[in-house]
């Protein structure tokens, strides 16, 4: 049960409130079908009208048509297929009056794209024209206050979502011929502290960055189809150690408020940050952490942006927003549109590093081909790899090195019994003057190698634990007024389930076997969170699920609640049986039951009202 105030959009015309009608340019999300399924819904207003009809055409021809009896409330529930076609609805009263009509409506793909200025990439804006790809669709709010806002074609207007991400849709329309849909809620200079301030009481607040975020998805009618998530952050967190060490916590928050207001999401692209120019000793840690995330959560897929062109220490020109989108878009089209291509595609990821014949060796995902780069000159100076590969934290140890299939072999001097290995320093430079502007580690499609910091060196055979397991979490409230969580399980597993009023602060309520739980605890009129972990596995946590416990119509009440209020809409019947020691109150507004085998014990605190339930 997901609480969210959200707001309510109803055109009122003289004959007919419609309540859902696919917008001008919009763009709806396909399933795993190639499909799309979008309801027109509304309520006749007024009588003597005989029939309501809902004509589509597919670049205008007739693909469907469908006529209800002119009942009050009416639903259309067309199928659509995904592509590049361009649909039309138009509704229509008796046969002869059209109410609405939305045209160039699209089935797609959506993204929603968050973070600070690099997610929104405005390098090279001023001479900028998007391609003339009528694919390409962008969703725009003018007022947060009303929700005026609209689906726009870019090239057909002055409203654009940023270079990089025009570039983005440019490669996949290019390439898979399938429209496109972006929402960017990114805020420049933004921690991630401030994307992540999601108000538990009214998750849309126009006052919060988050809200606002979650206010187009409404303004749009896309929220429950929102599928990818495109995060780009890191810049203002990785310029200070502290924001930098509470990064992993932060971003775990956002992760989790994600799936809860986005309940098909299926992937986050998470992209790790470049080498910032401010001296912060913990910058290299953020940035392991983001490489580490698609291990420490099921939905995401990483990417590394140090070693793009066009960049300045912050900042991009165009050549680098577009290399960006170029590289990203690769991924998304071996991801999403099932393109088979090479795993080279992705980042190389540092599995394990070990000694081998007295060189150091830096193992990458299986199926790289790995290259060690020779020096090179840039920025009036000559910069070496073995200059930016760190062992205990000195960058006087490796003295050459040698890519062979998956694996970088290090000759190295200097030292022994050797720990650590890091790549790629800390910060480099000095803003506006100068910024790293070197080598890389790259595989044979030029793919830079994530940032790693401290890997321990872990001899012949190091142990590298396998990605973690998916835990699904879903809910209900059953008839004992109790909330049932349940999961996909391992018998032979136990689970440890947390419990949270504020999707911050989460406190343990139980652990058991298996994947059943219920809150016995849970009181009516409040709001709770959810999560569930798997103890040999604490850092992978389940989705988290929200429910707002409202009163239920009928109450079944078979065991007696830990809590002290029980209400129903209509009526509660119950068998349980009051120890003294217990205060137990039942309120509903049409009858109270006690069935036989009802007990209140002698100095118990009992009463029974009929009046409906307070807490609604």
């Amino acid at each position: 049960m997901a609480f969210l105030l959200f707001l309510s959009s109803v055109e009122v015309f003289s004959q007919v409130n419609l309540s859902k009608f696919p917008a001008n340019n919009q763009v709806l999300q396909r399933n795993d079908q190639d499909e799309a399924i979008f309801q027109v819904k509304g309520k006749i207003t007024e009588n003597g009208h005989s029939s309501i009809s809902l004509k589509i055409l597919q670049d205008g021809n007739v693909f469907s048509e469908q006529t209800l009896d002119a009942s009050a409330d009416f639903t259309f529930s067309p199928t659509l297929k995904a592509g590049n076609f361009n649909y039309t609805f138009i509704l229509t009263l008796d046969d002869t009056r059209e109410i609405k009509k939305s045209t160039q409506v699209a089935v797609g793909d959506l993204f929603l794209i968050y973070g600070q200025s690099n997610a929104l990439g405005s390098g090279g804006i001023d001479t900028y024209r998007p391609a003339e790809n009528p694919l390409m669709r962008f969703f725009t709010v003018a007022n947060f206050d009303n929700g005026d806002s609209e689906w726009v074609l870019p090239y057909k207007t002055s409203t654009w979502p940023g270079t990089g991400t025009l570039e983005f849709q440019k490669f996949l329309c290019g390439k898979y011929n399938y429209p496109v849909g972006v929402i960017v809620g990114s805020v420049g200079g933004s921690d991630i502290k401030g994307l992540n301030n999601r108000n538990s009481e009214n998750p849309a607040d126009k006052n919060t960055h988050y809200g606002k975020l979650l206010l187009q998805t409404i303004f749009s009618d896309v929220k429950d189809q929102i599928k990818y998530v495109i995060f780009r952050h890191g810049e203002s967190d990785g310029s200070f150690q502290l924001e930098s060490e509470q990064y992993p916590a932060e971003f775990e928050k956002l992760y989790n408020n994600l799936n809860l207001d986005f309940p098909n999401l299926k992937k986050v692209f998470n992209i790790q940050t470049n080498i910032l120019t401010v001296n912060n000793s913990k910058a290299g840690f953020l940035r392991d952490y983001q490489r580490r995330t698609k291990y420490l959560m099921p939905k995401i897929t990483t990417m590394s942006t140090v070693g793009t062109g066009g960049y300045d220490g912050l900042h991009y020109g165009l050549k680098g927003y577009s290399q960006t989108a170029y590289e990203l878009a690769r991924i998304v089209g071996r991801e999403i549109y099932n393109d088979n291509q090479s795993s080279q595609v992705y980042s190389p990821d540092i599995k394990k590093v070990y000694w081998e014949n007295q060189k150091l060796v830096l193992e990458f995902d299986e199926g790289m081909e790995m290259i060690y780069p020779q020096d090179s000159s840039a920025s009036g100076k000559t910069w070496s790899m073995k200059d930016f590969i760190y062992v205990d934290g000195r960058n006087d140890v490796v003295q050459s090195g040698e890519g062979i299939g998956n694996r970088i072999f290090l000759t190295v001097a200097n030292i022994e019994n050797a720990k650590t290995v890091s790549y790629l320093p800390n910060a480099y430079g000095e803003f506006g003057v100068s910024f790293y502007n070197g080598v890389h580690l790259k595989n044979k499609y030029g793919m830079r190698a994530f940032s790693f910091d401290n890997i321990s060196i872990g001899g012949e055979t190091p142990v590298i634990l396998p990605p973690p397991t998916v835990i699904t979490l879903n809910t209900e409230v059953n008839e004992d007024v109790q909330v049932k969580l349940t999961w996909n399980s391992n018998a032979q597993t136990k689970y440890h389930v947390e419990r949270s009023t504020d999707n911050n602060s989460f406190g343990e309520i139980g652990v058991v076997s298996g994947g059943n739980y219920y809150d016995t605890q849970a009181e009516l009129g409040k709001i709770y969170f959810y999560r569930v972990f798997a103890e040999n596995a604490p850092n992978t946590k389940s989705n988290t699920k929200e429910v707002a416990l409202k009163c239920l119509d009928n109450v079944n009440l078979k065991t007696l609640p830990a809590v002290a209020y029980i209400g129903a809409n209509i009526s509660i019947t119950t068998i349980v049986s009051i120890t003294n020691a217990k205060q137990l109150s039942l309120e509903a507004k049409k009858s109270i039951d006690l069935n036989h085998g009802f007990d209140a014990e002698l100095g118990s605190d009992f009463s029974a009202e009929i009046g409906g339930c307070k807490n609604n």
